[in-house]
């Protein structure tokens, strides 16, 4: 039989589930590895907030603590046991550090201590750099990095193969910081099948089965169009998702069994959308990942099972010489409030009086000549404020009024600015503390590959030319047989967002829609439908394999990118 790594993922975020680990290990069937994902951007703020203030104190702070406390202690025996690989990025700020608590904990518990890696990068000093251009993907502007800010992170997304050179060098643990999600994955896949940095379509199949399960349950029914269908087994029981790969970089999507939630195509195709943008030049620091024809069917069916379903048909190319950088940066402070107000038109009275307070403080601003405010809001909640002219519920009887208002200096919360930034690659320094030793990584030079990195719908490079769709062929019907339903009648969908970017990624539940959602879900009655909500550009991108397209909206929360 074809040899499989089997790796299940217990974390999406730090505060998911506590139970999620042990639930893998105990009921997950021989795992090979147990992954998780505990950063974001707005959560490397907050991990280096907390090892400045551990620096005036005891401990070194800077990583998730949690996953000491309840992965490692309670777990550390099976683990070891079986030895079961564990590889997470909880290290956050502070890889390090993480790695000298695991070996206290693993030593008090007397048990003996393996070896453990920590994955550390580091940023050479930017400032002045003229050439530090701020960006969002799939945007259209570009801006020189303001220096003046008060920078509270900054850390690159580094790849997959310093993950694999510490499981080479004997890590039984792994731990990293801000790498990309999906390399969690892709790391022991290089590990274990002996990857080249040239086998581009491997890496991106590796990359992919990383992408589906890096939002644990998501991929599993837990944040699923058809909820209702995943509420089997219950969601107080959630399985947590599992990937077996191949070496041919095919892999299943599974979960333990009885568990709650379902293994589908549709759960599998949703969470592949997640907070991509052109799914066919999808950039990654190992691989740039084309996924539009990506092959997604059922193998075993979820009910009264765990559910398996198979992915295959993930193609890449060379990734780009550069490195991401995700900063996050103090950028004045926020203060809102939340008032009930009920009664007849009660969601015109609310923001008539957000209005109001808003004014008369702008006022008060005024005369004591202070600056004005910067940003300001109102919603009525309960009258589907987001839906604007689409709203179904104007007439509602009771709302919350909620505003809020930041400027440069005043007494309330921080605002946080995300921005991301290209860096060369020669910027970045990795080096691996795998148990008493110290190694720089060395990066490989990849040739590149022919391929385009725009790939857009109007894109008329040769590479696109060659992957243009036939023109959709369906049925025209007449007024008469045409009946109106809602989209999600025909369609499963998933959204995501990073910073002020986000997209919608909407599935045909049968391949002959797709041609039909081709000729309606056009990229322009998408742009005017949204456009009370996305001040940037929309653009749409087919992904015919799972007859899917993905429509990605620049400048589309709020406008800016504070959190």
């Amino acid at each position: 039989m074809q040899k499989s790594v089997r790796i299940g993922c217990h974390s999406a975020f730090w505060g998911d589930s506590v139970e999620a680990a042990r639930q893998l290990v105990e009921h997950g069937g021989h795992l090979d590895y147990l992954v998780s994902d505990y950063l974001a951007e707005i959560t490397m703020c907050i991990l280096a907030r907390s090892k400045k203030k551990a620096r005036g104190g005891a401990g070194d702070g800077g990583f998730v603590q949690e996953f000491v406390d309840y992965v490692w202690r309670p777990l550390m025996k099976p683990l070891l046991d079986r030895n079961i690989k564990v590889i997470t990025n909880a290290g956050g700020m502070n890889p390090k550090a993480l790695k000298e608590a695991i070996e206290k904990a693993t030593a008090d518990a007397g048990l003996p201590v393996p070896k453990i890696a920590a994955v550390v990068e580091r940023l050479a000093d930017l400032r002045g750099e003229n050439a530090l251009k701020t960006f969002q993907v799939g945007g259209e502007e570009e801006k020189l990095w303001d220096e003046s800010k008060l920078v509270m992170s900054a850390n690159a997304y580094i790849g997959a193969f310093p993950i694999a050179q510490a499981l080479e060098d004997g890590a039984q643990v792994v731990v990293t910081g801000r790498c990309v999600d999906s390399a969690i994955v892709l790391g022991p896949l290089i590990h274990e099948y002996g990857w080249k940095e040239e086998q581009y379509d491997l890496l991106s199949s590796g990359s992919l089965a990383g992408h589906i399960i890096e939002c644990g349950c998501q991929a599993t029914g837990g944040n699923f169009t058809d909820w209702r269908e995943s509420l089997k087994g219950g969601w107080d029981n959630v399985g947590f998702p599992i990937v077996e790969c191949a070496a041919d970089g095919s892999f299943i999507v599974t979960k333990p069994e009885k568990t709650g939630g379902i293994v589908t195509v549709a759960t599998v195709c949703e969470q592949l959308l997640y907070e991509i943008g052109d799914p066919a030049a999808y950039i990654l620091p190992d691989v740039t990942c084309d996924w539009s024809n990506v092959i997604v069917e059922q193998q075993v069916p979820s009910s009264g099972g765990a559910g398996r379903v198979s992915v295959r048909g993930a193609k890449g190319r060379s990734p780009t010489d550069t490195y991401k950088v995700s900063i996050t940066s103090v950028d004045g402070f926020r203060m809102n409030a939340t008032l009930m107000i009920g009664g007849e038109s009660a969601a015109e009275k609310a923001e008539a009086v957000g209005r109001a307070i808003l004014n008369r403080a702008s006022n008060i601003l005024k005369r004591r000549k202070m600056p004005p405010f910067t940003h300001t809001s109102v919603e009525a909640l309960g009258s589907e404020h987001t839906y604007g002219p689409h709203s179904a519920a104007r007439q509602s009887r009771e709302v919350s009024c909620r505003w809020y208002k930041s400027r440069d200096h005043c007494s309330a919360s921080p605002v946080i600015l995300f921005s991301s930034c290209l860096v060369p690659r020669e910027k970045v320094e990795i080096t691996i503390y795998n148990g008493d030793s110290k190694r720089n990584f060395e990066e490989k030079k990849r040739q590149q590959t022919s391929g385009c990195n725009c790939c857009g719908p109007q894109c008329t490079c040769q590479a696109c030319k060659n992957k243009k769709l036939p023109s959709p062929t369906y049925v025209t019907l007449k007024g008469d047989q045409m009946v109106q339903v809602p989209l999600l009648r025909l369609c499963y969908a998933r959204s995501g967002d990073k910073g002020d970017l986000c997209n919608v990624g909407v599935i045909a539940r049968s391949p002959n829609i797709y041609p039909f959602l081709l000729s309606f879900l056009t990229q322009e009655r998408v742009t005017s439908h949204f456009q009370h909500l996305v001040q940037g550009k929309i653009t749409r991108y087919p992904l015919p394999g799972i007859s899917a397209l993905n429509f990605v909206m620049t400048r589309a929360l709020g406008g800016d990118d504070r959190t």
